[in-house]
């Protein structure tokens, strides 16, 4: 199992960082005030700097609010290289929801993925009650589906759908498809994705 490097302690980042602890990983939140921080849990994981999670992980999950990544990127993005990076963020209202862009100008060398943006951190913390598995559409590099696919499925209740390899425009339509249902079915959705053939 890789160490995971999670760069956020809110919902999203704490819910799946103890997720993905309790799934057999080594995880190290990042977090700008890591004392007395409860992200951990009772999970066994460690909380440290950013710079700590971003150096523990041979993954790295970027769990930040859209408006943080690009400052992030300027202080972290070379520390980045060689590491499969997994874009969870969301840039609302923006018009590109990904962080791709980003990357590519400031962390040329991190192996760039989308996954855990496209449902809410409830369904993350509590598989769906109709009994799921909730697919999970992500986006990265072929050498990189096998790792970022166990990520996904060592949370409960998620299946991982890979939609290839600079696919990100493609998880965010499904964002777009997603988050409408949210106010009418509750935040913890399932999504099943058909294919014909």
């Amino acid at each position: 199992m890789s160490t995971v490097g999670v760069i956020g302690t809110g919902n999203i980042g704490g819910t799946l960082g103890r997720a993905f602890a309790r799934g057999g990983y080594q995880v190290v939140f990042g977090s700008r005030s890591p004392e007395g921080s409860a992200a951990a849990g009772d999970t066994g994981a460690k909380v440290g700097t950013v710079v700590e999670a971003v150096a523990a992980g041979e993954v790295v999950v970027l769990a930040l609010p859209g408006t943080e990544v690009e400052g992030f990127l300027l202080e972290h993005g070379a520390a980045l290289d060689g590491k499969v990076v997994v874009d969870a963020t969301n840039s609302f209202p923006g018009p590109v929801l990904n962080a791709a862009a980003l990357f590519a100008a400031h962390a040329p060398g991190a192996r760039y993925a989308r996954a855990f943006s496209s449902q809410a951190w409830e369904t993350f913390a509590t598989p769906p009650a109709d009994g799921g598995p909730s697919d999970l559409p992500f986006s990265s590099a072929a050498e990189d589906r096998e790792t970022v696919a166990a990520l996904i499925e060592s949370v409960p209740g998620l299946r991982a759908y890979y939609l290839g390899a600079d696919a990100q425009d493609q998880v965010d339509a499904a964002i777009a498809l997603l988050f409408p249902a949210f106010s009418t079915r509750g935040r913890s959705v399932s999504l099943r994705i058909v294919t014909n053939g």
